[in-house]
């Protein structure tokens, strides 16, 4: 052992002062020898005690290797390694060391370069606020000052990028001419500073418009190609740039010249990268929208087949970032469905696939949805509108289940029961087990970070993050072993529509899809998918709809004449050749909604119109497709909804006029689901959830402080359920405060609550339930288990309202409790009116526990909830109160 420390200790301690690590990484091309030395260069490093004299350079000196080969590879545990040695080397270099500005310097890039990978908004922040101490360490006359102000812009312009901060990048490009004027003619890092000035000066083109920047960008491009000659390591980063830059002023011109330039310069720019390269995906990314310009320009069909097999180049290099390829895959899909491509619905495969992988499971909560829904809003609907077009009905459902609410997808992944797992491989089984808890617990932990964090704190932070990642890398791993095992190839893979279809065994799931190119119902039974045009309907369209339904429901008695051109626009678009269409136009216009000066409108007629527009152009052909008939007792339908759809009542859907009334309810009872892999969770329930020594338990969290009716709903609801089963919170004794509600939240069957709710629109992970002693928050809800849970009823406001801004991913309090384990939720789509929850609890538990036997020790069939609530709902209606108090009331799940 001792000699194999000496040996080691010594080959460090050579690298280090003789070679140095990154030099001799570079003198070898093999991947497997780099691999090998760096593993050998941090095996010698742990043999180095803390305060040893030796450890600060070997720390340094690894750290430069481990970001080294991250340029080359791409592998993304190198560089948090990197940066956690970097911290180390910060560490030992207190102020007054005379290299503490390297250490500064060399962290804050690779913060950077990871704030480029993950969007983590801190590493950018504590990035620029190192090279700005780093600066401060480079006065005037100071051989490094240059360098430091080259990478405290570079930051700038990134964190620009992202917040449009105009301050940022006028800082920035002033600090690049500043730098510039310290690299003269025949300098080596001028080159580099004439890119970085130029990549400065196109983001401000970008911002203003400004052809004087394009034309300087293009200029100091030029001037930096010179200085890279063929073999320089960085000419093809110079390359492309003056090809995108190039690509760039055509389009503000129309000069073909420069097209015709940046389509030979970006073929150079690839080949003078070492081929699998993470560049190359960029790069291609970046000539394939060049190829698509040129084919505007001239419609010659043999660029769209250039660009496509570049865009295919793009997204399948492995060792560029998930988020490049993502992009890539995003405008491949693009391109390739408004050209109908051949390729598009492999384009659009190819970017759904990608898009769990924008967020790792290791991230904090906040961090994944914030990564999973920048920029991803729409592709899974557009997929599916491509499928539909190329009649695939059964690849548009798999793609719309599979690139919608990733965020909940994921956090179903970690609770997924591995019952077949365990009978094959137990092992295995135990270790994903283990790995979905810690990964789970992490995801909640706080990352927040302040100015005034120690080095200390902001050290053990970064390896905790590290920590995740490995976990996260090792969950990876180790899926791909189980799917390595035979039978199980499809393993906690996105579901098949032969498993989605059992969804629908006991009644029809009717997916609404809203793209860009148009809208479509597709019906999924369990024997098939039917497709129903909408025609009548665009996505524009269902937008107005949004905006008048949300404006009808907030509140205002009167609503001014601003929103008749949407109400001209509707009815321009409606044949009126229809009994129903003929009835809703008499009845509007009676109602003098026409444009008239000073005209005011009443909500019950925006509600009118709304519910008309929608069961003429959506319900109605889907009722008459599934051979629906007027019944007292109707079947369950189950509506999955897609963009602005989600936030439209479907369910109230309707002609309500004196000469017509004809709805939804009376062919169907409505629900909801987020995702069809939501009802998947519960086709195999066990039995009621109860437990042999008692009946099952069922909580009332009431808040009569806050809600005047609250005590009366609960006296309602204790009329019809049995006193040892109920728990009451929020009566004397018995406080309904944040921590006592969760503790009965992993033994209760229901759950009902009788308090104010609130959605958060900056952060929908943070809307809320308003208990006695603050909120219970969809992030808090999370964190726990329910394993009897069976039905919540949130008699709150606002509970399913969700975000118009993430319309695909659910982020509401209903589907936050359906996905933490209730098979069926009652929410609200808006407000409700006090009074209300009374009179809803006490027709809802009326009908839920008709038929309740103490004696079978078992609670209500919950099943029947959806039905309970559409006789609630029916007997609110019976007393003529308005759209607004009844339509809100929706139920999800089964």
């Amino acid at each position: 052992m001792i000699n194999e420390c000496a040996v080691l200790l010594s080959v460090i301690l050579t690298c280090i002062f003789k070679n140095n690590v990154v030099d001799v990484l570079k003198q070898s091309p093999r991947r497997v020898d780099v691999k090998k030395a760096i593993g050998l260069f941090r095996d010698g490093l742990e043999l180095l005690p803390i305060h040893h004299p030796y450890r600060l350079p070997a720390c340094g000196s690894v750290a430069n290797a481990l970001y080294t080969d991250f340029e080359q590879s791409g592998e993304r545990e190198g560089l948090d390694e990197a940066i956690s040695l970097y911290q180390d080397t910060l560490e030992l270099r207190p102020a007054d060391h005379r290299d503490r500005s390297n250490s500064l310097n060399n962290l804050a890039v690779s913060l950077t370069t990871r704030f480029e990978q993950s969007g983590e908004w801190e590493d950018l922040d504590e990035a620029i606020s190192l090279h700005r101490d780093a600066l401060e360490l480079f006065p005037a006359g100071h051989p490094n000052r240059s360098a430091s102000l080259n990478n405290l812009a570079v930051s700038l312009t990134t964190r620009f990028e992202q917040s449009g901060e105009r301050e940022d990048l006028d800082e920035a490009i002033s600090l690049h001419r500043d730098a510039l004027e310290l690299f003269p003619a025949g300098h080596p890092n001028r080159s580099g500073s004439l890119n970085n000035l130029a990549t400065s000066l196109t983001r401000r083109f970008e911002h203003s418009g400004e052809r004087e920047d394009l034309d300087e960008v293009i200029s100091l491009l030029r001037d930096a190609l010179e200085l890279r000659p063929a073999g320089h390591p960085d000419r093809s980063g110079s390359l492309n740039n003056l090809a995108t830059s190039l690509t760039t002023r055509f389009e503000q011109s129309g000069e073909w010249q420069d097209l015709d330039e940046a389509i030979e310069l970006f073929p150079e720019s690839i080949n003078s990268q070492a081929s699998g390269h993470p560049s190359i995906c960029r790069i291609s990314t970046s000539f394939g929208s060049a190829l698509m310009r040129a084919y505007g320009h001239t419609q010659d069909p043999e660029y769209v087949e250039k660009a496509m097999a570049t865009y295919r180049d793009a997204v399948t290099c492995q060792s560029a970032s998930v988020s490049l390829r993502f992009s890539a895959a995003r405008s491949w899909a693009r391109y390739a469905d408004e050209c109908s491509h051949k390729s598009a619905l492999d384009a659009y495969q190819a970017a759904v696939e990608l898009l769990p992988g924008l967020a790792m499971l290791g991230s904090v909560l906040r961090v994944r949805q914030r990564a999973l829904t920048s920029g991803s809003d729409g592709l899974a609907r557009n997929a599916a509108a491509c499928a539909i077009r190329s009649g695939r009905y059964d690849k548009a459902v798999e793609l719309l289940e599979e690139g919608r609410a990733i965020f909940w997808s994921q956090a179903l992944e970690l609770r997924t029961p591995m019952t077949h797992l365990r009978e094959v491989a137990p092992v295995l089984e135990n270790k994903l087990k283990s790995l979905s808890f810690a990964l789970e617990q992490g995801s909640l932990r706080d990352t927040s970070r302040n100015l005034t964090d120690s080095p200390q704190k902001l050290i053990s932070m970064e390896q905790e993050a590290r920590h995740f990642r490995c976990l996260n890398t090792e969950w990876l791993e180790t899926l791909a072993e189980v799917r390595r095992l035979p039978g199980f190839q499809d393993f906690l893979r996105p579901s098949r529509l032969s498993t989605l279809q059992s969804a629908a065994v006991d009644a029809p799931v009717v997916i609404l899809n809203a793209s860009k190119s148009g809208c479509d119902a597709l019906i999924m039974t369990s024997s098939d998918v039917k497709h129903i045009p909408l025609p009548n309907l665009s996505f524009t369209v269902i937008n107005k709809l949004v905006r008048l339904i949300r404006t009808a429901a907030s509140g205002n008695r009167l609503l001014r004449e601003s929103l008749l051109p949407m109400i001209d626009d509707l009815f321009g678009r409606m044949s009126f050749n229809s009994d129903a269409e003929r009835s809703l136009r008499q009845s509007v216009e009676g109602r003098h909604m026409k444009r008239v000066s000073d005209t005011q409108l009443n909500p019950e007629d925006i509600f009118r119109l709304v519910l008309g527009v929608l069961w003429i152009s959506v319900v109605h052909p889907v009722i008459d497709s599934l051979n629906l008939e007027k019944s007292t007792d109707p079947p369950n339908l189950r509506w999955c909804l897609t963009g602005p759809f989600a936030f439209l009542p479907i369910h109230a859907a309707g002609i309500y006029t004196e000469e017509m009334a004809i709805s939804v309810s009376d062919y169907a009872v409505s629900s909801y689901v987020p995702t069809i892999g939501s009802l998947l969770r519960v086709l195999t329930p066990t039995a009621h959830p109860t437990c042999s020594t008692k009946l099952f338990e069922m909580m009332v969290a009431i808040q009569p402080q806050t809600l005047y009716y609250a005590d009366q709903e609960l006296q309602k609801i204790a009329g019809h359920v049995p006193n040892e089963c109920l728990v009451k919170l929020g009566v004397p004794g018995a406080p309904a405060t944040v921590n006592e509600v969760v503790s009965h939240l992993s033994t209760v069957s229901i759950a009902h609550f009788a308090c104010h709710g609130k959605q958060n629109k900056e952060n929908p992970l943070e809307s809320s339930l308003i208990l006695e002693d603050g909120q219970l928050k969809i992030s808090r809800i999370m964190q726990e288990s329910t394993p009897n849970a069976s039905l919540a009823l949130l008699c709150a406001c606002e509970t399913a309202m969700g975000d118009e801004d993430l319309p695909d991913e659910a982020m509401h309090l209903g589907a936050t409790l359906l996905f933490a384990g209730f098979r069926g939720v009652v929410a609200t789509m808006w407000s409700i009116a006090d009074v209300d929850g009374p009179k809803i609890a006490d027709s809802f538990y009326e009908h839920l526990f008709k038929d309740y036997n103490a004696v079978d020790n078992v609670g209500p069939d919950t099943t029947q909830a959806a039905r309970a609530l559409h006789h609630a709902v029916a007997k609110l209606r019976s007393e003529n109160v308005s759209f607004a108090r009844w339509v809100p009331f929706i139920h999800l799940g089964r």
